[in-house]
């Protein structure tokens, strides 16, 4: 049963980021939409104050707060310049957190880089607010954050949530092949 523990406080309060993937299947239009944050979001995370120890760190979309969320970056660099477009229509639909991306003349090429496939990841920072921790023997704890505040979207290179995908106009979106994420195989 997950407990909440002191051992992670400095979790709380903290302006952290993720990543997740988008593949391309839509052409130029004034806006895309992207998964922010997948039902198979898991990933390894690493605690360096607690003797360089490791969990696995996993958001339930339910105790997400999209409020602060408004303007998608480039990289998680949160300045003036890196501010390329606004996030639109956020929303939960099915078991993931989507939103509408709507770039500005700046934001132009990278637009194009998503369109043609050569960009394909997005990233969320976030702040947690609480969260819960299932100890588990022998095997990295698992941290579930439960309730947390979206801050920002950004342009990435590499993304964290393997099962967060681009979304076409009408496309219908899932995790892969199977349904599975990579950690999720491992586990």
């Amino acid at each position: 049963m997950p407990k909440e523990i002191k051992k992670r406080d400095a979790l709380v309060g903290q302006v952290h980021t993720r990543k997740a993937n988008v593949a391309s299947q839509q052409k130029s239009t004034d806006k895309l939409t992207f998964v922010m944050v997948s039902e198979n979001n898991e990933g390894m995370r690493y605690d360096w104050r607690i003797s360089d120890s490791e969990f696995i760190e996993r958001l339930d979309i339910n105790g997400a707060n999209m409020d602060e969320l408004n303007t998608f970056f480039k990289n998680h660099n949160r300045d003036v310049d890196d501010a390329i477009g606004r996030v639109e229509n956020k929303r939960m639909e099915g078991t993931s957190l989507l939103g509408d991306v709507v770039f500005d003349e700046s934001g132009a090429d990278t637009k194009r880089k998503y369109e043609n496939g050569t960009l394909s990841d997005v990233s969320i920072g976030y702040r947690i607010n609480k969260y819960t921790v299932e100890e588990r023997q022998g095997e990295p704890d698992i941290v579930t954050i439960t309730d947390f505040n979206i801050v920002e979207l950004s342009a990435v290179g590499i993304g964290f949530d393997s099962g967060a995908k681009f979304q076409g106009r009408d496309a219908n979106f899932n995790t892969g092949e199977d349904g599975m994420n990579e950690l999720e195989k491992r586990l």
